[in-house]
């Protein structure tokens, strides 16, 4: 409902009808569809709201050291790669599958990634894809845990907290193109100079420093919708 009122405030109401119309809304440019249904104002207040889980919360606890390990890693090998998917998978709900041993195209992705000289193409997320069990969300936590300045952790709820969505399925999650987009709209809202004071806060309220990606994406994940679940 909260959106919707968003929604029906900030549109035109000729783009409102175009949005809310499940069949055009599909060629509509994903980042231009999360600006239009989340404001980086939306973000910036739910993140004043930011409260730390005062349960013990595994995520928090391992997250710096799976950050460690891949920092003090000059180049990733299959190895590493070994090692960091399966520590990935701790943070999934299935088990990993590899689908391919095609090792030596997913090795020179991540390190491209690493080294932060070339953005990753859409081509280069269906590589990874392929591999590590047809898994865009595992893909994008191990692509974080490599670079975490570049690369923002994706999953369902994100998903739902940027579209507004109730149900978020495989095939819309699963989307290449979306998770790029994620990561332009999560550059423009780092780069405000007010977000800086929310991400102090967030790092603040864990207890540890985090990069402005895992700051914004964690106010996404831990926002709670107006029936008090989270999105």
């Amino acid at each position: 409902m909260l959106r919707d009122i968003r929604l029906r405030r900030y549109l035109p109401s000729a783009i409102l009808i175009v949005i809310t119309d499940e069949k055009q809304s599909n060629s509509i440019n994903m980042i231009e569809k999360f600006r239009i249904l989340v404001s980086s104002d939306d973000i910036i207040d739910d993140g004043k709201k930011f409260k730390k889980d005062d349960k013990i919360n595994s995520y928090q606890i391992s997250y710096p050291h799976f950050l460690k390990y891949f920092e003090d890693k000059a180049n990733i090998d299959e190895h590493n790669l070994i090692i960091g998917i399966n520590f990935v998978y701790g943070w999934m709900p299935r088990t990993l599958k590899f689908h391919s041993d095609n090792f030596d195209d997913v090795l020179t992705i991540l390190n491209k990634a690493k080294s932060g000289q070339q953005p990753l193409t859409k081509k280069d997320l269906n590589i990874l894809k392929e591999t590590l069990d047809h898994s865009l969300i595992g893909v994008s936590k191990l692509l974080h845990f490599i670079n975490p300045e570049a690369f923002a952790i994706w999953d369902s709820k994100v998903y739902k907290y940027l579209t507004g969505e109730k149900t978020a399925s495989h095939h819309n999650t699963e989307k290449s193109e979306s998770y790029l987009a994620y990561l332009k709209f999560c550059k423009e809202l780092t780069e405000r100079k007010e977000y800086e004071n929310i991400h102090r806060k967030v790092c603040d309220a864990v207890e540890y420093e985090m990069t402005k990606f895992r700051t914004a994406e964690l106010i996404m994940f831990s926002t709670k919708n107006d029936d008090g679940n989270e999105k």
